[in-house]
């Protein structure tokens, strides 16, 4: 990034008048989680959940941002910006960057997005940016991916600029990085919210954007409150540094139920994809990042027939994911008299991108 100061008259945009909403899609992992954090392959999906970060012209000089979820609103202005980018560039690490910025916490990875965008491309946009959204937080549907995968995703598109795809994925994990405290985070979450449908991610590859179209039937089984992802993606590494060869050959063996699931998505082979749920979630039992709600809901979906099931994301409690052969009431009812939640998922083949003007 050049050091310069971003200046409010650098464009003169012709903003419009009504609203304009970008939505992105929420995220589920399929396979792989805490495998692809140790260089192995990931499967996602984006499910029909969705954030909304939208735009309307306001009397405000700079970028109003507004968290209506959270009900919170801060005047981003120019200044503002300026001194939090030098901040970021500065920085010693992402934990000291947090403290020097004294923003709230919720803001600040919005804020840095603004920031960097606003340097790096020479455009200021005067206006209310409101964020809100439909997903479950903090229970393993990557909310917060895709809120910064959607407001990235407006700022581009009032700009005028054009981006390329790798280039917006980079700037919206600049939020996930500040909100894990984690300069590695982001990467698969952002890619699926911002792409739509599945993708793949490992060091190796980068990301894969699959053209299946294939629409299984998904229950979300939400088992209540978890662990934060650095917890449970920790404990991993304390395995790591107890016992690696045990370790490396669990993640060798996730990284396996990745690459057969991608082959099984492409010929739509539920009952092979399944089947590797099942084991990828015995897996990460043995990392130990389940727990006694995630491993009960597996099994009652096993106890109902489901292709397959396992917990998806960080674990530690949050969401499971179950493939069913059909949407079926009792298992419902069973996941429900345990105090779990349900939401039937459907595949969401577009990612971020505008949806009203």
């Amino acid at each position: 990034m050049a050091d310069q100061k971003i200046s409010l008259s650098a464009f003169s945009l012709q903003l419009p008048n009504s609203v304009v909403t970008v939505r992105a899609p929420c995220v589920v992992k399929l396979l792989g989680e805490h495998a692809v954090v140790h260089g192995r392959t990931a499967v996602a999906a984006a499910l029909e959940l969705y954030a909304f970060a939208s735009f309307k012209r306001s009397l405000v000089d700079g970028l109003e941002l507004e968290l209506k979820d959270y009900n919170k609103k801060v005047l981003l202005s120019n200044k503002i910006l300026t001194g939090l980018l030098d901040i970021y560039k500065k920085r010693e690490s992402l934990k000291s960057y947090i403290e020097l910025s004294k923003l709230d916490s919720i803001i600040l990875p919005y804020a840095t997005i603004a920031a960097i965008f606003y340097e790096r491309y020479k455009v200021m946009i005067n206006g209310t940016v409101s964020i809100s959204s439909e997903i479950p937080k903090q229970s393993g549907l990557a909310s917060s991916a895709s809120c910064y995968s959607a407001f990235t995703v407006l700022l581009v598109k009032l700009s005028g600029k054009t981006l390329s795809d790798d280039e917006i994925i980079e700037l919206a994990r600049d939020g996930e990085r500040v909100s894990h405290m984690n300069e590695g985070a982001g990467r698969i979450d952002i890619s699926t919210a911002y792409y739509g449908g599945y993708v793949s991610f490992s060091n190796k590859a980068g990301f894969v954007k699959h053209n299946f179209k294939v629409h299984p039937k998904l229950l979300v089984i939400n088992t209540g409150p978890k662990k934060p992802t650095a917890v449970t993606v920790g404990r991993v590494s304390e395995l790591l540094n107890e016992n690696k060869e045990h370790t490396e050959k669990i993640l060798d063996s996730i990284n396996e139920c990745s690459i057969k699931g991608l082959d099984a998505l492409a010929k739509n082979k539920m009952q092979e994809l399944g089947a590797l749920m099942y084991k990828d979630h015995e897996l990460l039992k043995e990392l130990e990042v389940s727990n006694e709600g995630l491993d009960k809901a597996v099994d009652i979906a096993k106890k109902h027939n489901a292709h397959g099931a396992k917990l998806s994301g960080g674990g530690g409690g949050g969401i499971a994911i179950a493939l069913l052969k059909t949407y079926d009431k009792k298992l419902e009812e069973e996941l429900q008299k345990e105090g779990f939640s349900c939401i039937k998922a459907h595949i969401s083949e577009k990612g971020s991108d505008i949806i009203t003007t």
